[in-house]
């Protein structure tokens, strides 16, 4: 049996991911045993986990993914987003097996002009630029790096999900602005699960947008949501997002041209309404 290592195993889409890795044949560990600050995870600590464990697979999920909070403390982005990578891959080349890690991205390393491949990259912030430098890292070892963007269902009430604050939001009869010029390509966790299990079985080394095949903006995001949910759309204030709103600059197209995964792992990627109705079934 396969052993996989996972980093991160904190957050709502890992502990799906972890869920169906242990019903499909695999030994999954995890991270929590070391509860350590994140600057006490350093190379001797990294390179002594790995070599309990004697992983195959390495899944690593550790990023700081608030835009704003990167943007304000840029040396915990570092440590989080790029450092982490760096004491990771060295460490996992130290071991004479040949580990195969999987390291998760983000659609926000592009500038915004849509359609992405994965050739061109332009961060408008600090995060897309933290997680892009360690995607640098993440290239010198054995490793499949995904640039995703998914939608889903928070597991814990402290930290809600994009439509988490949707549907909460209009349920309590709030008014809240979404996007018009802000547009993406999501997948739904459990197509994203899915597909994460494939590409552990695989082990296709290079970068791979993973997302839908069709894109969407944020406001349309979310009046379709409300609309399968049977929710009143009255709530949601359309409007165009800007410097007046936040100063912290974002890509405003971040669909991703998904041919090469396709190519590569030989499947067929969902549109983004067949996505957005997975998701509804969450709610009901």
């Amino acid at each position: 049996m396969k052993k996989v290592l996972i980093f991160g195993s904190g957050g709502f889409f890992a502990s799906k991911l972890i869920k169906k890795i242990r019903s499909s044949n695999f030994k999954v560990f995890l991270d929590k045993k070391y509860k350590r600050k994140l600057k006490q995870r350093n190379f001797e600590t990294l390179k002594k986990i790995i070599e309990k464990i004697n992983p195959d697979i390495v899944v690593n999920l550790v990023a700081l993914t608030n835009v704003n909070e990167c943007q304000k403390s840029k040396k915990l982005a570092r440590m989080s987003n790029c450092s982490f990578v760096k004491n990771l891959v060295n460490a996992i080349k130290r071991e004479k097996k040949k580990i195969h890690l999987i390291h998760f991205s983000t659609d926000q390393v592009y500038n915004g002009k849509g359609n992405h491949n994965e050739i061109t990259t332009g961060p408008k912030n600090y995060y897309g630029l933290s997680k892009l430098n360690g995607e640098k890292f993440a290239m010198k070892t054995n490793s499949s790096i995904l640039r995703v963007n998914f939608i889903g269902t928070s597991n814990t009430k402290s930290k809600k999900t994009l439509s988490d604050w949707i549907v909460s939001s209009v349920k309590n009869k709030i008014k809240i602005k979404t996007f018009k010029n802000i547009f993406f390509s999501p997948l739904h966790t459990s197509t994203l699960v899915m597909l994460t299990i494939k590409i552990m079985k695989i082990k296709k080394n290079g970068i791979f947008n993973i997302g839908s095949k069709t894109k969407i903006s944020k406001a349309k995001f979310a009046e379709l949501l409300c609309k399968t949910l049977g929710l009143d759309n009255n709530f949601l204030i359309q409007t165009n997002y800007s410097k007046k709103i936040s100063t912290v600059s974002r890509p405003f197209n971040m669909s991703l041209n998904v041919r090469k995964f396709e190519k590569t792992f030989r499947v067929k990627l969902p549109k983004v309404t067949s996505e957005i109705k997975k998701l509804s079934k969450e709610y009901v």
